[in-house]
C-alpha cells in the first residue's frame, strides 16, 4: 500500500511540475493531457517492473516511444515522428506564445516528464528516499524557463506541486518504527501548511509585483526564428500592380461585421523603403487573449484564398484565433504567414476583437515613453526637405490625438489621391509628393505615398506611426453575408501609437485627383458604397495537401513500429555486450590479488541480480552467508578468511586469492543458477551493474 501511494504522490507531482507549461500551448488542456500520460505511463512502468528492476528501463524506453508514436498520431507535426525528436527543443524555442500543440513541440515537456517521474519513484525506494523531491523540483523550473515571461501563472498547479512534494518528503523521511497514526498526523499536517503557503504565495504575489515593469528572459529571443520572411514581392510594390487590375479578385470573405484585413505590417524605415518583419516564430491558432483598455467589437469571419499569392495571411486588428492553417506570427506587429504559403482554395476561419475606442478615449490618448516605441519614432539620415517643418504647421498645437487628427485632416485638403500616380516611399518620393509643383508629380499619389508621407510626418512630431497593407471588405459594408475582396480593395494606411488605446488606425481617404479640393473628402474605407457581390468560389474536390501529408504521416509511422523492434534489439545486445565485456576484464586481472577482487565485484552484483538483499553495514562473512543460503551452496571459510586479509590486513594473502576467487565465481554460478526463470532471463541485458 505504501508503494502504490507513493506512485500516487510521484505521478501528482510530475503532472504539476511538467503542467507548468501547459498554459503556454494553444487550448492548454491537449498540452496537459499530453503530460499527464507522460506521468501516469512512467508510475505504471514503475509498478509493473517493481519486482523486476532488470525491466526498468527497456519498459520505460519502450513505454515512452509508444507514448511518442501514439502523440504524434493525435497531434501530428508538420515532419515525421524522427524529426520531432531530433528537433524538440528548437521547435519549442522557435514558437510563439501560446505555442501550437504539436507533437515536436510537446516532444520535450513529455520526455522530460516521463524521465523525471520515473527517476522520482526510483529514488523514492532507494537509500536516499528524500531525493526523489529533486527530479519534479527540476522539472518544473525547467517548464518554467520554457514556456517564457508571457505564459499565465497557475497557481493551481503550483499549490499540487508543493503539497505533493511535501506529502512525498514526509513519506520517505518518516521512520518505518513511528506509528501509524503519529504519520498520518504529520503527513496531514505538512500538506496543511504547504497548501496554506502556496494559497496565500498566489494571492500576495500580484500584490508584491504591482508596479514592477521588468520582465524575466526569455529565451526565444535568443534562438533565430526559423521562419523568415516571405520570398515574395514588397507589398507596398504590389498596390501599384493591382490598380492596373483592379477587378481581379484576391479574397472571398463572410464577415459579421465590417472589418479591415491586415496584410503585412510594415514598421521599419530606412529612408528608401518601408521593410516588415524578418523573421516570424511558429504560433498555435488560438493565440493570446488581450486586455485592451478599449472596448472591442467582436468579428468572426471565413476567408477563402481566390487569387492571392505569397505568405503573408490577411487576418483582422486584434486576432484571437485562426483555424484551418498552420501559422507563425511577429508578435510586436501582428503580422501573421503562413510557412507553406497560400494557394487558391484554401480556407481559413478567423475571430477577432477589434479595439473601438470612443472620442474621449482617443482625445486624452498620449504618446508612450517606452524605449519599446523608439523604432517607430525614428527617422533615417536623408534628404528630408521641409518634412519637419511641414510637419509642425500641419499638426498645430494641442494632444497627441488632436495633433494626428488635424495632420490627416490637412493632407486630405491639399493632396489629391490618384491611382495612377508614380509610385515610391521613400524620401524622394516623399518629398515630391508633399513639396512639387502637379506637373511635375506632386500633390497627387497612390495610398501608398499617402500613408508612408503620413508615418514620415508623425514621426517627424514624435508620434510612434507605421505603414499597414491591407484590403478594405466591402462584404459587411454592403450588408451582405459573402463578397469578393479585389485588388482594387487593397489599400496601404498609417498607424500611430498612443497610451493606452493603441495602435489606431488614420483615415487618409482624400477627394481624387481632378476633384474640387472644397468638395471635402471621400467616404472613408468603411462607408458603403455600390460593388457586386461576387459569389464564394467553388472549391474542387481534389486530394488536398493535408490530406496527403496523413497518408504520409501513416506510412511513417509504420516503419517505425517496424523499426522499433530492431532499435529494441540493439539496445539490449549492446547492453548485454558492455556487461560480458566488464565480466571478463573482472575474471582476468594481471594478478591473483586483482582477480580476487573482480571476483567479489562479480558475487555481489550476482546477489543483487539474484534479489538477494544484501545491507551495506554487513561483514564479508555475512555476506556469504546469505548469499550461501540463498544460493543452496555451503559458505566457504577460506573465501571470508582471504577477502578479509585482501581488503583489510596490511599485508593481504596472496597466495590463497587464487582459491578464493574460484570460490567466488562458483557462488556466482550457484547463485544465477538458483534465480528465478525470469531473472535468468535478464541476468545478461539488466543495465543496472553498469553503474553498481
Amino acid at each position: 500500500m505504501n508503494r502504490l501511494i507513493l506512485a500516487v504522490v510521484v505521478t501528482a507531482a510530475g503532472i504539476a511540475a511538467g503542467g507548468q507549461i501547459a498554459s503556454g500551448y494553444a487550448g492548454g488542456n491537449p498540452a496537459l493531457l499530453a503530460i499527464a500520460s507522460a506521468a501516469v505511463g512512467a508510475a505504471v512502468v514503475g509498478q509493473l517492473t517493481a519486482g523486476h528492476r532488470a525491466l526498468t528501463l527497456p519498459a520505460n524506453v519502450l513505454g515512452l516511444l509508444a507514448l511518442l508514436m501514439a502523440l504524434h498520431r493525435w497531434m501530428p507535426a508538420p515532419e515525421g515522428l524522427l524529426d520531432a525528436l531530433l528537433h524538440a527543443g528548437a521547435r519549442l524555442l522557435t514558437s510563439a506564445t501560446p505555442i501550437p500543440a504539436r507533437a515536436d513541440t510537446l516532444a520535450l515537456p513529455v520526455m522530460a516528464t516521463w524521465i523525471a517521474v520515473a527517476v522520482s519513484g526510483a529514488l523514492a525506494h532507494g537509500r536516499r528516499r528524500g531525493t526523489a523531491v529533486l527530479p519534479p523540483v527540476t522539472l518544473a523550473c525547467g517548464m518554467l524557463v520554457l514556456a517564457g515571461p508571457r505564459r499565465d501563472p497557475d497557481y493551481l498547479l503550483t499549490a499540487i506541486l508543493i503539497a505533493a512534494l511535501a506529502l512525498l518528503l514526509a513519506l520517505t523521511r518518516t521512520p518505518r518504527t513511528v506509528h501509524r497514526q503519529l504519520r498520518v498526523t504529520r503527513v496531514g499536517t505538512t500538506v496543511l501548511l504547504a497548501t496554506g503557503l502556496a494559497v496565500t504565495a498566489g494571492l500576495l504575489t500580484p500584490v508584491l509585483l504591482r508596479g514592477v515593469t521588468s520582465s524575466p528572459p526569455d529565451l526565444r529571443t535568443m534562438v533565430l526564428p526559423p521562419v523568415q520572411a516571405p520570398s515574395q514581392i514588397h507589398p507596398l510594390s504590389l498596390l501599384g500592380r493591382w490598380q492596373a487590375d483592379p477587378e481581379q479578385p484576391l479574397l472571398a470573405l463572410d464577415s459579421n461585421h465590417p472589418v479591415a484585413l491586415r496584410w503585412a505590417v510594415l514598421p521599419d524605415f530606412d529612408g528608401t523603403r518601408w521593410q516588415p518583419a524578418a523573421t516570424y516564430l511558429a504560433a498555435g491558432g488560438e493565440r493570446a487573449p488581450s486586455t485592451p483598455a478599449v472596448a472591442v467589437q467582436r468579428v468572426q469571419a471565413k476567408v477563402v484564398v481566390v487569387g492571392l499569392a505569397g505568405g503573408w495571411l490577411p487576418v483582422p486588428d486584434g486576432l484571437g484565433r485562426v483555424g484551418g492553417v498552420s501559422i507563425a506570427i511577429d508578435e510586436e506587429s501582428g503580422t501573421v504567414v503562413v510557412p507553406d504559403g497560400l494557394r487558391a482554395g484554401q480556407s481559413y476561419e478567423v475571430e477577432a476583437a477589434v479595439p473601438a475606442p470612443t472620442a474621449a478615449q482617443l482625445a486624452g490618448a498620449q504618446i508612450p515613453v517606452s524605449a519599446t516605441f523608439d523604432r517607430y519614432r525614428q527617422l533615417p539620415p536623408g534628404n528630408t526637405g521641409p518634412i519637419f517643418s511641414m510637419a509642425i504647421d500641419a499638426a498645430g498645437d494641442g494632444l497627441p490625438f488632436a495633433q494626428a487628427t488635424a495632420l490627416a485632416a490637412w493632407m486630405k485638403q491639399n493632396y489629391r489621391y490618384d491611382p495612377l500616380a508614380p509610385g515610391g516611399s521613400g524620401y524622394p518620393s516623399i518629398v515630391r509628393f508633399l513639396t512639387a509643383e502637379p506637373g511635375r508629380g506632386g500633390g497627387r499619389g497612390t495610398s501608398e505615398q499617402f500613408a508612408a508621407a503620413y508615418a514620415v510626418l508623425a514621426r517627424a512630431l514624435g508620434i510612434p506611426a507605421r505603414v499597414v497593407v491591407g484590403f478594405d471588405a466591402k462584404a459587411a459594408k454592403e450588408g451582405a453575408t459573402t463578397a469578393t475582396i479585389t485588388a482594387g480593395d487593397a489599400r496601404a494606411w498609417p498607424e500611430i501609437y498612443l497610451e493606452p488605446v493603441g495602435w489606431i488606425p488614420m483615415d487618409l481617404t482624400a477627394p481624387r485627383a481632378g476633384d474640387d479640393p472644397r468638395a471635402g473628402a471621400a467616404p472613408p474605407p468603411t462607408a458603403p458604397t455600390a460593388a457586386p457581390v461576387l459569389p464564394e468560389p467553388a472549391v474542387p474536390d481534389v486530394p488536398t495537401v493535408e490530406e496527403d501529408a496523413t497518408a504520409s504521416d501513416t506510412a511513417r509511422s509504420w516503419g517505425y513500429l517496424a523499426v522499433l523492434p530492431v532499435l529494441t534489439a540493439g539496445t539490449l545486445g549492446l547492453i548485454a555486450a558492455l556487461r560480458v565485456r566488464r565480466s571478463r576484464r573482472r575474471r582476468v586481472g594481471p594478478d591473483d590479488l586483482s582477480r580476487l577482487r573482480g571476483a567479489w565485484a562479480e558475487l555481489r552484483d550476482a546477489a543483487r541480480l539474484a534479489g538477494i538483499r544484501i545491507e551495506p553495514h554487513w561483514t564479508v562473512a555475512a555476506t556469504v552467508t546469505a548469499i550461501s543460503t540463498a544460493g543452496a551452496a555451503p559458505a566457504e571459510a577460506h573465501l571470508v578468511t582471504v577477502v578479509n586479509r585482501a581488503w583489510y590486513a596490511a599485508r593481504p594473502d596472496v597466495d590463497g586469492a587464487a582459491l578464493a576467487a574460484t570460490q567466488a565465481l562458483d557462488l556466482v554460478g550457484s547463485t544465477r543458477r538458483n534465480a528465478g526463470r525470469l531473472r535468468r532471463l535478464v541476468w545478461w541485458i539488466d543495465p543496472r551493474p553498469l553503474w553498481w
